[in-house]
């Protein structure tokens, strides 16, 4: 993957605001999806101020469905692997280390009974190229620091990061309600 000189300023310069803000507690960020019925446990979503973005959500038929579009569990898991995933990217980016990126491999446990909820959610992020240990172990922290849906579960659900590079496995990290 390229980016453009105008791409590589800007997500240096987010990253570093991001980072070396002071005084951000008090600035609430805010998001706003529209999610209309157009079938059979079948939507249509679309973020309020990305007009552009519609997302097609569903169930497969043998739950009842149109099988039209993801799952909204399919959706959430999407939501956790490249909200995370976009911030190694970014960090590496910024950092200008010889990485590129090739997938994240998200994995949900959850208890299927009324009441039931997640309980584990991994994430293994795939890259190739070259970075030291020490660097890809700050590499996962920056990355789960800077990611709003990792902060956000990590308080309930046990959330594991792995980072391989080149087919092994590089730095782990696990967080949870209980690691603290």
């Amino acid at each position: 993957m390229t980016f453009t000189e105008r791409q590589i300023e800007t997500i240096r310069g987010g990253v570093q605001e991001r980072e070396t803000s002071v005084g951000r507690a008090g600035v609430r960020g805010l998001y706003r999806i529209a999610i209309d019925v157009t079938g059979a446990l079948a939507y249509r979503a679309q973020v309020a101020n990305e007009p552009h973005s519609v997302m097609v959500v569903g169930e497969p038929t043998e739950r009842g469905g149109t099988g039209e579009g993801a799952s909204p569990l399919a959706h959430f898991l999407t939501g956790v692997g490249s909200c995370l995933l976009n911030q190694f990217v970014r960090i590496a980016v910024a950092e200008a280390y010889e990485l590129r990126f090739t997938t994240a491999l998200v994995r949900g446990e959850f208890r299927r009974e009324v009441g039931g909820g997640f309980e584990r959610i991994s994430c293994r992020v795939e890259a190739e190229g070259s970075l030291p240990q020490p660097e890809a172990e700050d590499l996962v922290t920056r990355a789960e620091a800077l990611c709003y849906v990792h902060v956000t579960l990590r308080k309930a659900v046990e959330m594991t990061t792995a980072l391989w590079l080149d087919g092994r496995e590089l730095a782990v990290s696990v967080a949870g309600p209980e690691r603290r």
